[in-house]
């Protein structure tokens, strides 16, 4: 490889722009393995350290993703989520063009702490239930949510919840219940070690935390989640209104 050390500029920033020209090039393809540091090594010729930082850069700006006991990969094409958007996730995925796949983590009935409590207009300490899920797309876990729902407004709701049925079209079929608006608020914070392991990122990785209220035609709120995704693998838009 043509790496110049005579040049103010570092070995490994010269290595950082030779594997981002192979990327764009199509050298190596989204979601795709990258050679292990001692195969680049071997490649350019230089140290685990030169390569290793070379590595960092592109990971600090997206380009590449660290997947833990699996290796370095090429990050994914961005999915684009509206804002705006009242779909859930199965919705949200058809309109991609894929397969909505989402594996339970937990589903519990709790009594409602508080701040669940105070989202969903319900006494605290009734029922409700408690919805860990992770979803994926391609294969690849995107979200992590966690949502909960009033019991007394939708018993027996945690019998009815399915691995690839679409929650909102229980919602409507058997409780009459349609989401027509949301609101969110949205943050960035470090995925801690349960995040990291799920959504398979660094500990510590950037992720949204999208805090999602979604309420019916009556302007009462159905549910209350909490979805936690890598920051590098969706695009959050805003659609002007017509």
């Amino acid at each position: 490889m043509n790496l110049n050390p005579s040049t103010p500029q570092p070995l490994y920033m010269q290595i950082r722009q030779m594997l981002k020209n192979d990327i764009q090039n199509g050298k190596y393809k989204p979601d795709e393995q990258i050679p292990t540091e001692a195969e680049l090594c071997e490649t350019y010729n230089v140290s685990r350290i030169t390569i290793r930082k070379a590595i960092e850069e592109l990971v600090k700006e997206g380009t590449l993703t660290r997947i833990p006991r699996r290796g370095t990969f090429v990050a994914s094409n961005k999915f684009h989520n509206e804002l705006l958007s009242i779909s859930g996730f199965s919705e949200f995925s058809h309109q991609l063009g894929k397969i909505p796949n989402s594996r339970i983590l937990r589903s519990e009935v709790i009594t409602a702490p508080k701040d669940v409590a105070g989202h969903l207009l319900i006494e605290e300490g009734s029922p409700v239930l408690e919805l860990e899920r992770l979803m994926y797309v391609d294969e690849r876990p995107l979200f992590y949510d966690t949502a909960h729902y009033s019991l007394l407004r939708f018993p027996d709701l945690e019998k009815k919840i399915a691995r690839d049925e679409s929650t909102y079209k229980i919602l409507l079929e058997d409780y009459h219940t349609e989401i027509v608006s949301n609101d969110k608020i949205i943050d960035v914070i470090g995925a801690t070690k349960i995040y990291a392991k799920y959504l398979e990122c660094d500990i510590g990785a950037n992720l949204f935390r999208i805090v999602k209220i979604a309420f019916d035609a009556n302007d009462q709120p159905v549910h209350l989640s909490t979805f936690m995704c890598e920051t590098n693998k969706v695009n959050l838009t805003v659609h002007r209104a017509k």
